[in-house]
């Protein structure tokens, strides 16, 4: 009851006649207040106040100052400017984000700072917050940063103390509002201990209240906060998780559009884990990407030597640049080719046989056209936990390259398909395709006809005017001449200004008796091209067929002139 009433008078003789000086801690306590600066895109700047919480530099400001910032300063009691490295953590809803900066040693805690008398000012130093402040405590709300150092603190009583969130973090009430300038700026108590920062009411004329520093300090970053719609509205780094795992996740979630950022957090991923091949892969591969290829290359020379596990991971990494670029006609810088590649790629495999190396070594040796020793790396895919119908559809293009018979490559077709099951799933598509064309040239036209509807079927009906054109032109070799009319049909409706398409219409027309619908298909792609020379023949054989010899002449003639050599023996058994 005394010390209440004692805190009473002394917050009444405060507000009527002020502090005649402020308390002895008072001067290491300011130590640790800041001046908040931050800048949006548009270079347009926000001030608040806030405080280090510890001696390396870390703060807490409120979270508002930096809702769309991409840079940020703080200045302290002294006017020394720092800049702010990068966010450790934030919370929107009490306002309060924690900050990194560039102050590698701050004055947070005067252990060495004396009093008058001689011995260590445990009193007057600023003390890490290591109580909670009760109900009806005197607190001291530090001045503004930036005014006079002989400012005086600003009085006032908890009114209310509440607890929120799993650590129980209290959530204080003062007894009167507060001038709105001193928002986010520290709160002690009476004897010099730290307990958070003063937060405004929502309403002007409500009290003001004091958040715990406690919550502040426990704010942190973890693998799932690359999504935290808090720390993306600010456009500055993020510090990274202290586990190597988590910081690794972070950095493979994280959304690459901003490649400034995203270069910062890979820099601040080496820098905390500097013998960690993660970084400087991300580092060399982002450079590449960026045609930095000189630069890529350093790092991975700088990762070789800054660390001696997972080398096979970096030689395979710096295979698949290197790869990238060999595929270009001239390589974008000196090394940078296809040898280069296989050779890294051949490291990797060195370091640690594992089937991904030797499918890399196999595009590497495709590319450089050494087909037999490509297709010796994809066969010996078939025998790893990496057996796939990728490995097989490549090994069967060696074999083309190879001219190998038409059974060895499909073969190998077929062993691909048969790594799914039925009903074939969407990836199956393409090899289907595929091995309808192989099955078209061994004249197993049925079959192959088969695979492309199979293919129609997964892609779900939404197929080209090519793909029709290619199966009509294989059912036409199996006299499905319907199923070769529908597909010849829906290509010109795909394309309708596609010459060939109309000439095959045309053709397909005349092969079922309907000679004048194909004299009708003829003339449109006459029109559409008047030197197609295929349409101009078989407009004059639907004109001799139908007894007008003179039309007949006329077409096989200018085909004739076009060039076309099946034209003249048609015009001379006409004679």
């Amino acid at each position: 009851m005394h010390k209440i009433i004692t805190s009473i008078i002394l917050l009444l003789f405060c507000t009527v006649n002020g502090l005649a000086q402020n308390p002895k801690w008072f001067k290491a306590a300011r130590k640790t207040q800041i001046t908040v600066l931050t800048y949006d895109a548009q270079n347009n700047i926000r001030q608040g106040q806030g405080y280090f919480i510890d001696d390396k530099g870390t703060a807490l400001a409120e979270y508002d100052l930096f809702r769309g910032a991409c840079k940020a300063v703080v200045i302290d009691s002294n006017g020394k400017e720092y800049e702010v490295k990068n966010i450790m953590g934030a919370d929107a809803l009490y306002n309060v984000i924690k900050l990194g900066t560039t102050a590698n040693k701050t004055s947070y805690s005067a252990t060495t700072e004396q009093n008058t008398e001689g011995k260590k000012a445990n009193d007057s130093k600023a003390k890490e917050d290591n109580k909670d402040a009760e109900d009806k405590q005197t607190v001291c709300i530090m001045p503004i940063c930036s005014t006079d150092k002989k400012a005086l603190c600003t009085i006032d009583v908890i009114s209310k103390v509440e607890q929120f969130g799993e650590a129980k973090h209290n959530y204080y009430t003062l007894s009167k509002p507060v001038d709105e300038r001193l928002a986010g700026c520290p709160v002690y108590t009476d004897g010099g201990e730290l307990i958070g920062s003063l937060q405004l009411a929502a309403k002007k004329d409500n009290p003001s209240y004091i958040l715990a520093a406690s919550y502040g300090k426990s704010l942190h970053i973890s693998a799932l906060d690359v999504n935290n719609s808090n720390l993306n509205a600010v456009n500055i780094p993020k510090a990274l998780p202290d586990d190597e795992s988590q910081a690794t996740t972070y950095l493979f979630l994280m959304n690459r559009q901003n490649t400034e950022v995203y270069k910062q957090q890979i820099e601040a991923f080496i820098e905390k884990f500097p013998t960690s091949t993660v970084g400087y892969i991300q580092l060399a591969e982002l450079q590449s990407s960026l045609q930095m290829y000189q630069d890529a290359e350093q790092t991975y020379t700088k990762a070789f030597a800054c660390t001696s596990e997972k080398a096979d991971e970096l030689h395979h990494s710096f295979a698949k640049q290197l790869y990238q670029s060999g595929l270009k006609q001239t390589p974008p810088a000196e090394g940078w080719n296809m040898e280069h590649a296989l050779a890294e790629a051949s490291a990797a495999y060195a370091a640690n046989p594992l089937p991904l190396y030797t499918a890399l070594e196999g595009m590497c040796l495709y590319a450089l056209q050494k087909y037999e020793e490509s297709y010796e790396k994809f066969i010996s895919m078939s025998t790893t936990n990496m057996r796939s119908a990728e490995y097989f559809l490549y090994a069967s293009q060696c074999k083309q390259m190879l001219k190998a018979s038409d059974e060895e490559i499909l073969a190998l077709q077929d062993s691909a398909i048969a790594c799914y099951n039925k009903p074939y799933p969407v990836q199956a598509a393409s090899y289907l395709y595929l091995r309808s064309k192989t099955l078209a040239s061994m004249k197993r036209y049925r079959e192959a006809v088969a695979d492309m509807n199979e293919y129609e079927h997964l892609a779900s009906g939404n197929i080209s005017a090519q793909f029709c054109y290619e199966r009509e032109q294989i059912e036409m070799q199996c006299r499905m001449y319907a199923q070769a009319l529908s597909d010849i049909e829906r290509a010109v409706k795909l394309e309708p200004t596609e010459p060939l398409f109309r000439a095959e219409e045309a053709v397909v027309n005349y092969r079922v008796g309907q000679t004048d619908q194909a004299i009708a298909a003829a003339k449109e792609a006459i029109r559409l091209d008047d030197k197609f020379a295929d349409a101009h023949r078989i407009l004059g054989i639907c004109y001799r067929d139908k007894g007008n010899k003179a039309e007949a002449r006329k077409c096989l003639e200018r085909a004739i002139e076009l060039g076309d050599s099946l034209s003249q023996g048609i015009l001379d058994k006409m004679q």
